[in-house]
């Protein structure tokens, strides 16, 4: 993958907040156990009595969770991500799931104080053909991806977030860093999947696959909800909801 502004060496570590449906003494060794060797980590902090898990390091806040929830079979949710610095300069989200092409996923945000961090997996990629993350001009789905408009361009960012290098299952994974981009000026815009080169992406001639809206997140220690507010299930009903239409 073409890692914009940084390569993978030189990532900063994130901190990462966790709700863990941890009900014992007992689950909370087994979400230790899961993680423990796990290169990337380098703290680990857990109250079971909370169901908080506190983790600080480099490494895909979607893979800690997958860890925790196959090899340790416990639910978790990420309620919060941001920096190692005291200040929180914000967060944000997108899911991709706009598009007829099945290519799906989800990225994160981490405004830094220089630079901004996004991390993300996006699954069912064409392996054979260049596939693009970018940004652009709107948020504007009515017609699908098709009417976000040209790419997002700045005095220092010109749309282009990342080449994605798929695996054979057909999954990216990444973890970038980006001086040029500022989530504040990217809130409320539409980041899209191509297949396609850079030419044919500046031309308005690629395919766009999917897409999704970058929306504000919570960041660390921001998020305490039990319940979801758009059904009140637990959050925990609504992570196996998730599970379950992935499966």
């Amino acid at each position: 993958m073409s890692n914009v502004g940084a390569d993978q060496q030189s990532l900063p570590d994130t901190k990462m907040e966790f709700a863990v449906e941890m009900r014992s003494p007992c689950c909370a060794n087994r979400v230790k156990n899961a993680l423990d060797g796990l290169k990337g980590i380098t703290s680990i902090n857990m109250d079971f009595s909370t169901q908080r898990l506190f983790l600080e390091g480099s490494i895909l806040a979607e893979t800690v969770r997958d860890v925790i929830e196959k090899e340790a079979g416990i639910s978790a949710v990420l309620l919060g991500l941001g920096t190692t610095s005291k200040q929180n300069f914000g967060a944000g989200v997108a899911a991709i799931s706009i598009g007829n092409s099945g290519v799906q996923g989800l990225l994160r945000f981490i405004q830094t104080e220089n630079s901004c961090i996004i991390e993300g997996t996006i699954d069912k990629l064409p392996t054979a053909d260049p596939v693009y993350l970018t940004v652009h001009e709107s948020g504007d789905v009515t017609a699908g991806c098709d009417s976000c408009g040209s790419l997002f361009k700045s005095s220092d960012f010109q749309g282009i977030l990342s080449q994605l290098e798929p695996k054979p299952n057909q999954t990216a994974e990444f973890k970038l860093v980006n001086p040029n981009v500022k989530l504040s000026e990217i809130l409320g815009h539409c980041v899209v999947v191509h297949r396609g080169n850079q030419k044919l992406i500046e031309e308005n001639k690629s395919e766009r696959l999917a897409c999704g809206i970058v929306a504000r997140s919570s960041g660390l220690y921001e998020n305490s909800k039990r319940f979801c507010a758009c059904d009140g299930v637990t959050i925990w009903q609504q992570r196996q909801r998730e599970k379950d239409m992935k499966s």
